[in-house]
């Protein structure tokens, strides 16, 4: 029985070695990626959490591949959040299969389509200005606020994008619903629908979007909301990178509890987020970037101030390491953090509070 147990766990060593080493890439059928991105961070709420931590940032495993079908190019992709620094526990839903991008289409010489459950057009659209993505001073964590969440990545998505023409790119997504199916409520359909669009366009030293999302009433329970936002990046010079952004929401979510008697709820979170933002190249494999984001809310006493310097040192084309300071200036109403998004680190700040952290990181893409 330890002989054929041992036998077994050999060949399947084997096997696995094979497929890591060959990369499994056969018509392009199959291709294994992942990226593993790890940080140290000093992290303070400016009240009475000041701690060290080890976060796991977006560190992620996929399978992807593509098919030549006739006139067709069939694709296909499966992607899982990994958290390298914990285990998979009770409740844990991100140290599973699909967790992530996960969809199948085709393209050809029309564009592409694809369905099921990816980042939305205007998600995507902050690009030119994501300098600190998944890392300590995410902008998302002043765009994505409370329940007034626009950079998501939706379920039951069906979308459409444009062949490149002249630099410019045209997405059209939409997503039917959020859980397994529509549904109703007493007979009355529920609206959980969305539906999110985007303009880009490349070209020379400059990358540019535009996009607009809005959802159904009842989405996720947070109610009806939309946005519009705009983000760019010129290259001045070939050292020097300039950003800009702007994002305008509206959304006004109604809550009932289950309480007796019920308890209605009406909260605004609405606002509007502009950002400026630079990566200079002092020399060919060291950056220095820092960006700066104002949250202007329609709530009271509820803006916000984030601001993030960091310098990245980029080995190889695959791996790199960095550090970087992050702050948030609260107004007395809300509780802010550098530090939320995109990072399993994630304790909560306190209202009304300053709160800033410190981080040095490494990411491998693989």
């Amino acid at each position: 029985m330890n002989f054929s147990k041992t036998l077994i766990a050999a060949a399947t060593v084997t096997v696995l070695t094979s497929v890591a080493q060959a990369e499994v890439k056969t018509d392009g059928l199959l291709e294994i990626y992942g990226r593993a991105s790890f940080s140290v961070d000093k992290l303070d709420d400016g009240d009475k959490y000041s701690r060290m931590n080890l976060s796991s940032n977006a560190s992620r495993l996929g399978l992807r591949g593509s098919k030549k079908i006739g006139e067709f190019t069939g694709i296909w992709q499966i992607e899982q959040e990994i958290q390298f620094n914990m285990s998979n526990g009770t409740g844990d839903t991100n140290n599973r299969l699909a967790s992530r991008d996960t969809f199948a289409g085709l393209q050809g010489d029309f564009g592409t389509v694809r369905a099921g459950k990816f980042d939305t057009p205007f998600k995507v659209a902050r690009e030119p200005f994501n300098l600190f993505g998944d890392q300590l001073g995410d902008m998302r964590n002043l765009t994505r606020v409370g329940d007034a969440k626009f950079d998501e990545r939706l379920n039951n998505m069906l979308e459409y994008q444009t062949p490149v023409m002249s630099g410019f790119q045209a997405k059209l997504a939409y997503s039917f619903h959020s859980g397994t199916s529509a549904t109703t409520t007493s007979g009355v359909e529920q609206n959980e629908d969305a539906t999110s669009v985007s303009l880009g366009y490349k070209a020379g030293n400059l990358d540019a979007t535009l996009a607009y999302e809005t959802y159904g009433s009842n989405t996720a329970t947070t109610g009806k909301r939309d946005a519009t936002r705009a983000a760019l990046s010129y290259k001045l010079m070939p050292e020097l990178r300039l950003m800009g952004f702007y994002q305008t929401a509206d959304s006004t979510a109604t809550k009932t509890t289950t309480a007796t008697p019920p308890v209605t709820t009406v909260t605004n979170e609405s606002a509007d987020v502009t950002g400026i933002g630079m990566e200079y190249m002092v020399a060919p494999k060291v950056a220095l970037k820092a960006h700066y984001m104002n949250r202007k809310a329609k709530a009271a006493n509820s803006d916000a101030k984030m601001y993030t310097l960091g310098a990245e040192y980029r080995y190889d084309k695959a791996l790199r390491f960095y550090a970087s300071y992050a702050g948030v200036d609260n107004g007395t109403q809300t509780s802010l953090t550098p530090w939320k998004e995109g990072r399993t680190a994630q304790p909560s700040g306190s209202k009304g509070k300053d709160s800033s952290g410190l981080s040095v990181g490494m990411r491998y893409d693989f």
